[in-house]
């Protein structure tokens, strides 16, 4: 079976520390817990409910029926019906699922955010003698010249401490930096936060500002130490 996408050494890592802090705990924090209800949680889904039915009418609004003389209907829709699902798990499994959704979102949004960088960045420089596209000398130096210190790749939950976090990568490097964020989200609401955190939608302006300034300084500590 091939490794997902997501599973960098890193995160593997927390996984494997995650286990060893809930892998033996219900959802309700009690280790080695012998309540069974303990191990289950809801979940609802949308399901397909009742048909919607209308009456079959003939060319002069007379009621069609069959030979036995029932009416007859056509089914133009259904009704979604919601409903909720047990599940079982253990605190593990149920945190390990909502790590990997932040992932996968969160590894969404960088790719996306390279392009745009990228994008950005290509149709900026007014490109003289190239070919195919390609940077000639002056604006390759103009372009590293121009580049940030860092960029912030996306925002995050840990999974171990329940902090926000940002995800860093230092300009021209491949080193990337976890940069506890404080109390910076505190002043976003619930929902806000997750859209941020798992879609890559934009911050408040203060809040973007507070995150830009603390990376600034984690970076800047990291390469003068």
């Amino acid at each position: 079976m091939s490794t997902p996408k997501w599973a960098t050494r890193e995160r593997q890592e927390q996984l494997v520390q995650l286990w060893h802090k809930y892998g033996t705990t219900c959802l309700q924090g009690h280790p080695l817990c012998p309540t069974r209800d303990h191990y289950v949680y809801w979940q609802s889904i949308v399901t397909i409910g009742n048909p919607i039915r209308l009456a079959c009418h003939d060319g002069h609004g007379n009621p069609i029926r069959d030979r036995n003389g029932n009416l007859q209907y056509l089914v133009v829709g259904y009704r979604p019906k919601a409903d909720r699902v047990p599940h079982t798990a253990r605190l593990y499994e149920k945190r390990e699922a909502e790590l990997i959704a932040d992932w996968i979102a969160e590894d969404r949004a960088t790719r996306a955010y390279e392009r745009k960088v990228l994008s950005r960045a290509l149709h900026k420089i007014p490109e003289r003698g190239s070919i195919r596209g390609t940077f000639n000398a002056i604006s390759r130096t103009i372009y590293h010249d121009s580049q940030p210190q860092f960029y912030i790749e996306a925002v995050g939950i840990s999974g171990l401490a329940i902090r926000p976090f940002a995800k860093v990568r230092i300009a021209s490097s491949f080193t990337r930096l976890h940069v506890d964020l404080g109390d910076s989200l505190v002043r976003m609401s619930k929902h806000r936060k997750r859209k941020a955190i798992r879609y890559g939608k934009a911050l408040p302006p203060d809040v973007q500002k507070d995150i830009d300034t603390r990376c600034g300084k984690a970076v800047a500590h990291y390469l003068n130490s």
